[in-house]
């Protein structure tokens, strides 16, 4: 076998490409991670993470990590290369309507866990895959490349580099984000439906401790979150806001926003300090029509974007890359091509089908806590609060929510 050929390809160096290569490490496979930034970088990332920093070093891209995908990082040997100060358990979730009384809270404690998720940095999770992945020989990470062409024949699956560099394989599983050049190089077709909708992401210190609790309102122009970061007083912010009210949020100067945070939040931590940038990120719903062509399969964002309301993005991402390694696996086991679609159907059925759910359940919130219907809003509130006082089936969206 040529230095160039490989046994899978995977384009994509972001957290879930990542973890999909840790995920197949065990196998043997020659494995090859293209992407397009420097990860080496992140060396200085991790080393940071490990010393005392200020609220300010906080970088604003975070997910809540559900137990059960934190369990299956764990199984790779990554979750534990994160620092234990850098995550932050949260152990209660309040949501709370604008528009009445309505409201609900989980509380971990109720179904006998330690916590419910926990809110970590990106970058620190990549870093951490990486890391880890230093330790396998066969696995090699090619960064700052870019892929102009992808063609596949009965033989071999093979990308041309920008640098006309040609790299073959039996497989390449594209892992390259919302716009996948993967996706678009093989001509699957993708379903996007843009939410009309900005999320805005930042961080910001609290006049009151957080609780670790994740806290959520819903307002008529789109969610407002506050999630737990493991200072005290430390939150990273998403709020998002329908396309009529971006514009006036990015007009105003420090100070106003901070007050409009404050007053959109009902002052429930006190007043708040923006220490880091106020950054916006338009939200569409995807979906790839099919997640399979001829040696090629989609995962996470390549094949599936959500509304970040219930934070499942990188869950939903994560539960792909375990489905497609546990079948790369047990075809291996069984000697069979695990390249080729009649062998890579089920996990296109179970995940297409999960994350088709999870999309549309996530687009009804939106629609039902964004209207002002005078019967939907009491509808809503009369859910929440009757939810709320059913212990157990708010113990079983909890378990559900959490993988268990």
């Amino acid at each position: 076998m040529r230095s160039n050929q490989s046994d899978i390809i995977i384009v994509g160096g972001g957290m879930v490409g990542l973890a999909m290569a840790a995920a197949l490490a065990d196998t043997g496979l020659s494995i090859k991670v293209l992407e397009k930034n420097k990860l080496s970088e992140l060396s200085q990332t991790a080393l940071s993470a490990q010393q005392k920093i200020s609220p300010a070093d906080y970088q604003i891209r975070v997910s809540a990590i559900s137990p059960a995908n934190q369990r299956f990082l764990r199984e790779l040997n990554c979750w534990q290369q994160i620092p234990s100060s850098r995550i932050a358990n949260y152990e209660r979730m309040f949501v709370w309507d604008a528009d009445g009384s309505g409201q609900i809270q989980f509380d971990a404690a109720e179904i006998g866990a330690p916590y419910l998720g926990a809110i970590v940095e990106n970058q620190l999770i990549q870093a951490a895959i990486y890391f880890q992945l230093q330790r396998c020989s066969n696995i090699e990470i090619i960064e700052n490349c870019r892929i102009k062409s992808l063609v596949t024949n009965n033989e071999v699956a093979e990308v041309v580099l920008a640098d006309e560099t040609r790299l073959g394989a039996h497989l390449i599983i594209g892992a390259d984000g919302a716009f996948s050049s993967v996706r678009q190089l093989v001509n699957i077709s993708c379903s996007q439906s843009p939410y009309q909708q900005t999320a805005f992401v930042a961080n910001l210190l609290t006049e009151k401790p957080h609780q670790n609790t994740a806290w959520q309102r819903f307002l008529r122009t789109g969610p407002l979150a506050f999630l737990p970061l493991q200072s005290p007083n430390l939150c990273s912010i998403v709020w998002t806001l329908d396309q009529s009210e971006t514009g006036k949020i990015e007009n105003l100067d420090k100070i106003e926003l901070e007050k409009k945070i404050s007053r959109a939040f009902e002052n429930k931590l006190g007043g708040v300090q923006l220490v880091s940038e106020f950054r916006g990120f338009p939200l569409i719903k995807r979906h790839a029509d099919r997640y399979l062509s001829d040696r090629v399969v989609l995962i996470g964002d390549a094949a599936h974007t959500i509304h970040p309301l219930a934070g499942l993005g990188v869950n939903l991402g994560f539960q792909d890359v375990l489905c497609l390694a546990n079948l790369i696996k047990d075809q291996v086991d069984k000697k069979r091509d695990y390249w080729v679609d009649a062998n890579l159907r089920p996990f296109e059925r179970e995940r297409k089908t999960a994350n088709k759910i999870t999309q549309e359940a996530m687009s009804g919130f939106k629609w039902l806590f964004g209207s002002d219907s005078l019967p939907l809003t009491l509808l809503r509130n009369i859910g929440l609060n009757a939810v709320d006082q059913t212990g157990l089936l708010k113990q079983q969206i909890m378990r559900q929510a959490m993988g268990q």
